[in-house]
């Protein structure tokens, strides 16, 4: 189903504000901006050619919205090409990418420094589901060769079944790129969700910026875009709250254990097994 541009922004904007009013009312977010604006002018990021292209690896339901707009901004301030992806690979001129699904061929990227995020599967199944009930994503709204989009059957089957759909859509999707991730690959910083959303994560944003080589008032500068965005700050909502249609949700770990019935675990083992022991699940 195609939407217009007007169509579009009635959909999304009401979600795009309500993920951020926490952050129009804050000083901090406008002085960040002139920051940003500053570091533009008087000193940006001097990249040469074959100096290593940036980006950072998430996967669905594993903070793409938070990253984006940290990117985009650092982007824009530090005076780089920034692109956003989803499973197509990125522009030779991007410097600074979002793979929001971690599908990168990276030997065509040349040189490059990256960090990879990762979350439990079980917990990005079940906020899936959550997720694809109610979004206004393009792609669960097109019809199959029956006529009837993902959303549709999503939301005319119960919880159990539709669950099982979200396993197997994740399967189908994600199980062959998590499977060749290439966890040795000394360019590429592993961070996990949890790491993230924990009382450490300041020093977390300060690791994943020296992976990627800022220095001194850039890296200041990227850290302290993280702690703005960060989900609390963003909508108001205090961390692990609950929105039933916001695609910041929940955010809290371990929801799975509340929602995923024994034989939907079984099959995860079964289906995911190798997957969540190679990331430590």
């Amino acid at each position: 189903m195609h939407r217009s541009a007007f169509q579009r922004l009635r959909d999304e904007l009401p979600g795009f504000i309500k993920k951020n009013r926490g952050l129009l009312v804050k000083p901090a977010f406008w002085s960040l901006v002139g920051r940003l604006i500053v570091t533009r002018v008087t000193a940006p990021l001097r990249q040469r050619p074959g100096d290593p292209v940036l980006f950072v690896a998430t996967h669905h339901k594993v903070m793409t919205t938070y990253f984006n707009a940290v990117l985009w901004l650092l982007s824009r301030g530090l005076g780089l090409r920034y692109q956003k992806v989803n499973s197509e690979q990125p522009k030779p001129a991007s410097r600074m990418v979002l793979s929001m699904h971690g599908k990168l061929d990276l030997p065509r990227l040349g040189r490059y420094r990256g960090v990879h995020v990762m979350r439990d599967p079980r917990d990005m199944i079940v906020s899936g589901y959550h997720y694809h009930k109610w979004t206004h994503e393009d792609w669960v709204h097109r019809p199959d060769e029956t006529g009837t989009s993902y959303q549709q059957k999503l939301n005319h089957a119960d919880k159990r079944a539709g669950l099982f759909m979200e396993i197997d859509h994740f399967i189908f999707y994600y199980r062959d790129t998590l499977e060749r991730w290439n966890l040795d690959d000394p360019d590429i910083l592993e961070v996990s969700y949890d790491s993230l959303m924990g009382p450490d994560r300041a020093a977390e944003y300060a690791r994943i910026f020296a992976h990627l080589g800022l220095t001194g008032r850039h890296h200041a500068l990227a850290v302290d875009l993280m702690r703005l965005f960060e989900a609390g700050s963003r909508t108001g909502r205090k961390a692990g709250a609950v929105a039933q249609k916001s695609h910041l949700r929940s955010g809290k770990s371990g929801q799975w254990q509340a929602e995923l019935e024994p034989d939907h675990i079984a099959y995860i083992e079964r289906e995911l097994g190798p997957v969540l022991r190679k990331f430590g699940y």
